[in-house]
């Protein structure tokens, strides 16, 4: 029953989620630059990008906050139409005014996420740290983070708010939390094969997947996150059960 939601939000609004793959223009970009590289449906750095030249540094930095900028905006866009849809608000004013600041607190956040990021593996490798175990660190990191951008959308929060809400809502619902990463690695599991099957046609697996992450399975599981995180409120989530009970007319 919830994929069926969730595909129906998808489906719902799937003109404003094409907006996503606006972001491929970023991977030509991205290819220039050092050491960043994508494979899987994902865009990554080199763990030693500290080391870097600061004529590398610089490119790419700049390249992940011009990046960061758009993905923030389209972000704020889908998660205000899932939220749109379910709680049906349609005054201009959150239209045109509240995305932006959405959008804004969004990019805030994800800017100071990759740079408390950055910094982080950098101390570790410089620690001697394994790089198995900074990856695991990097992942649990992320996962405690994983609804702020929904919290700022949602319950129109600071940030420093947002990401105490965050907290609050994966402590009280871990199921949750659970049910989204297995989405998600089942998701990217599958990316992976689809983009190995290509490359045997064509070496154009990595972009192909890349252009899939970004059309259907980031849209997807933001959606899904927003449509669990807007079921903690009874209204809305009585309104979808009774919706859910309702007889469809081809029934009768």
């Amino acid at each position: 029953m919830l994929f069926v939601n969730v595909l129906e939000q998808y489906k719902a609004n799937a003109k404003t989620l094409l907006v996503f793959a606006l972001l491929l223009v970023f991977v030509l970009a991205f290819v220039a630059v050092q050491p960043v590289f994508f494979s899987s449906g994902s865009v990554f750095l080199d763990y030693n990008l500290a080391t870097a030249d600061l004529w590398q540094l610089l490119p790419a930095a700049a390249f992940i906050a011009l990046f960061l900028a758009f993905y923030s905006f389209f972000i704020s866009i889908i998660l205000f139409s899932v939220r749109n849809s379910l709680s049906n608000l349609r005054q201009q004013y959150y239209l045109h005014e509240m995305i932006q600041r959405f959008a804004l607190k969004i990019f805030i956040f994800y800017l100071l996420f990759c740079f408390l990021l950055f910094l982080l593996v950098t101390g570790l490798l410089f620690l001697g740290v394994q790089i198995e175990l900074i990856n695991v660190i990097v992942l649990l990191v992320s996962i405690a983070l994983l609804f702020v951008p929904q919290a700022i959308v949602v319950d129109e929060e600071g940030l420093r708010y947002a990401i105490a809400s965050n907290f609050a809502f994966i402590a009280k619902n871990k199921r949750v939390v659970l049910t989204v990463l297995i989405v998600g690695c089942v998701m990217l599991a599958a990316l992976q094969l689809v983009e190995f099957a290509i490359d045997q046609i064509a070496l154009i697996g990595s972009l192909v997947s890349l252009f899939i992450a970004l059309v259907f399975i980031l849209p997807f599981i933001e959606i899904m996150k927003t449509y669990f995180y807007m079921m903690r409120f009874e209204l809305i989530k009585g309104h979808e059960v009774a919706r859910r009970k309702k007889p469809h007319p081809l029934r009768h």
